[in-house]
């Protein structure tokens, strides 16, 4: 078996784990919604998810995708695979920089007052910054398996 086909099965694996623990935030913050005596647990537990699962896996999928590149038919000119460099590039600063930074207010603000708008604002901002930040990584999925022709290289 080729080495970049094993790289590629762990470099799809990677997203699908990454991506897969990104989506059940919704589900989380809804049942936080739902009891608001969870809210805590669930911030708690989405920042867990993240350190423990997602980050890993989206940190993986990068090294399995740069293995792919070296060894594979695909080389880091092809635009497809530029643009998605470029967008990982910019989630990867966007959730250490703004993301993360947002969800620590959140959870500092649902222990201190889960009632406050401020808390509200923070929760807007959070979710917002969420489905920005999946929107870019849905982005970067339909370029890896579209390879869109006009970017084929």
């Amino acid at each position: 078996m080729e080495p970049w086909l094993v790289l590629r099965f762990v470099h799809i694996l990677s997203v699908i784990v990454a991506l897969g623990a990104n989506l059940t935030y919704l589900f989380w913050m809804g049942r936080a919604r739902s009891d608001p005596t969870q809210l805590v647990f669930v911030i708690e537990s989405i920042r867990r998810l993240d350190r423990g699962v997602s980050n890993p896996s989206y940190i993986l999928a990068a090294i399995a995708g740069i293995g792919i590149v070296l060894t594979g038919p695909y080389g880091f000119e092809t635009p497809w695979i530029v643009t998605s460099i470029a967008l990982y590039v910019l989630v990867a600063v966007l959730g250490i920089t703004v993301y993360a930074p947002a969800m620590r207010t959140q959870l500092d603000l649902a222990r201190r007052a889960p009632a406050s708008s401020a808390y509200a604002s923070a929760a807007r901002r959070s979710r917002a910054l969420f489905f920005f930040v999946t929107a870019l990584v849905l982005t970067i999925v339909a370029l890896m398996v579209l390879k869109p022709p006009l970017w084929a290289g």
